[in-house]
């Protein structure tokens, strides 16, 4: 078992070459909430257990930082049907432009089991601690520096489990309150793609909601599983921001299409399952003012069940 999660964890570093920019597949909440989450998604009947969780993600973002997230989790059941998600992070920051840090999003989410083993909905939100104008020395960081987006979504999904080695899931995240105030603008907002000293603009921004498919094969040995399958995320319209002049102007490029290959790898032991996540980016959009964007990331997760 040690030697998949080494294979998973060196095939990951060789996809993610420094140049690779991507939608990151956990960041903006939709990818892993409820029973989105692969091994949930495919395990439907053992998802029942109450669980604690804890998590480490670390990733490269634009232009080389890094950002670390040691993430509190709690799966909760009601009724046999209905199971409770609470994810609490803290964000760590640090790059050219200087270093931010705070408590992250929290997601929380219900997801109900309307055909045992076959179908669940999920319906949850990502709640914003912050309005993400968190500043180094007094000068504004651009978003991949940001703990919190900035907005308040509400998050939906619907999951079909057709056999035991595959699952189906469509998503929506759609911001509904926005209190962003970022403050960062480069000195150049064209062309999309930014140089080695500036970031995307991304002052005032007010995001698009954004689309989520997901296709899983899962695999099993034992008491070892891996899952595998492409993730598709549809940006639905151009962001918007407001320059300094207090004009607002819509992003071009900041719509459209990420595609994504997300793999996990699973070891439950008796009350306890330790589970590593990786994803690689085929398709970005041009222009990613949320930062999200990463060139790499790797999130480690142990569980332990409560009963």
């Amino acid at each position: 078992m040690k030697y998949l999660f080494l294979a998973l964890a060196l095939s990951t570093v060789y996809f993610f070459p420094a140049s690779t920019s991507a939608q990151g597949c956990s960041d903006a909440g939709i990818c892993t909430a409820g029973a989105i989450h692969a091994e949930q998604n495919i395990n439907l009947d053992t998802s029942t257990t109450n669980a604690l969780s804890v998590s480490f993600t670390a990733g490269i973002g634009e232009n080389g930082t890094r950002i670390f997230t040691p993430q509190v989790e709690g799966y909760f059941t009601l009724l046999k049907k209905y199971n409770f998600e609470v994810k609490v992070p803290f964000v760590f920051a640090t790059g050219n432009a200087g270093s931010a840090r705070g408590l992250g999003d929290p997601v929380i989410t219900c997801s109900h089991i309307l055909i045992k083993n076959k179908f669940s909905a999920t319906i949850g939100t990502r709640i914003g601690t912050d309005n993400a104008n968190a500043n180094y020395n007094g000068i504004a960081l651009p978003m991949p520096y940001q703990f919190s987006l900035g907005t308040t979504d509400i998050i939906a999904a619907l999951n079909l489990i057709p056999g035991r080695h595959w699952s189906f899931t469509m998503g929506y995240q759609q911001p509904v309150v926005n209190y962003n105030r970022n403050n960062y603008l480069p000195d150049q907002i064209y062309p999309a793609s930014p140089d080695q000293s500036s970031y995307f603009a991304s002052r005032h921004l007010v995001r698009k909601g954004d689309i989520l498919f997901k296709a899983t094969g899962s695999f099993h040995r034992k008491k070892t599983s891996l899952t595998i399958g492409p993730l598709i995320i549809y940006h639905l319209g151009r962001d918007r921001i407001t320059l300094a002049n207090s004009e607002r102007i819509e992003l071009i490029g900041s719509e459209g299409l990420t595609l994504n290959l997300a793999a996990s790898i699973t070891h439950s032991f008796k009350n306890i399952k330790v589970e590593l996540l990786a994803g690689t980016p085929f398709i970005v959009r041009d222009y990613r003012p949320d930062g999200l964007t990463r060139a790499l990331v790797i999130t480690g997760r142990l569980s332990r069940n409560l009963r």
